[in-house]
């Protein structure tokens, strides 16, 4: 074979190895960063927001009865009055020293219609913390667009649901914060509140 030939060939494919190399390194980024997506999902999100995308919450909606509400709610009924249910969500058990746990409270106006919920959720570090408020950002944002800021700096989100009795659209708030608990100022968590829109 003619030397100057020889070295097109060679040239040739020294090229294609180079290119076949910088696309196997562009695959490989996208699906690690594709897999670093998938992971960064809470694993306290996935416990503890069931339910399908039609309901604000745990398969419950604004405007049921409290009795509507204890039919639905999976979780350990703690505490009830007139116009509100306290449930205790307890997370799967681990080998962490301190248990980790929500409260979700439904709140009732005076024609037992639920209008408010409030959740907290208590994490035992901050790493976690961040995670789950990072993935109900990503959650949120996905489904109702992006959020506004309120005066404190939470992320503010605007819903809207279908009443499935009336039939009529209502709409409703979103807002996501760090827990801030008066009686334990170490507690670390998030704190998630759904307020109906009249």
């Amino acid at each position: 074979m003619r030397k100057d030939l020889q070295f097109t060939m060679y040239d040739l494919r020294s090229k294609n190895r180079n290119l076949f190399f910088i696309l196997c390194s562009f695959f490989i980024v996208i699906s690690c960063r594709h897999d670093a997506d998938e992971q960064a999902a809470s694993p306290y999100f996935t416990n503890f927001f069931t339910g399908n995308e039609a309901d604000v919450l745990r398969g419950i909606n604004f405007n049921m009865t409290a009795e509507d509400v204890k039919k639905t709610e999976q979780s350990r009924l703690y505490e009830t009055t007139a116009d509100h249910l306290f449930y205790v969500f307890s997370f799967p058990t681990d080998s962490t020293a301190f248990s980790e746990y929500a409260d979700v409270q439904y709140f009732f106006n005076e024609n037992n219609q639920l209008d408010v919920i409030a959740n907290h959720i208590y994490l035992n570090d901050t790493i976690q913390r961040d995670q789950l408020q990072h993935t109900l950002s990503q959650d949120l944002s996905k489904r109702f667009g992006k959020p506004e800021t309120n005066t404190a700096n939470d992320k503010v989100w605007t819903a809207d649901f279908k009443d499935k009795i009336s039939g009529k659209k209502y709409n409703y708030t979103i807002t996501v914060e760090r827990l801030e608990d008066e009686e334990d100022p170490e507690a670390i968590g998030v704190t998630i509140e759904y307020y109906l829109k009249r």
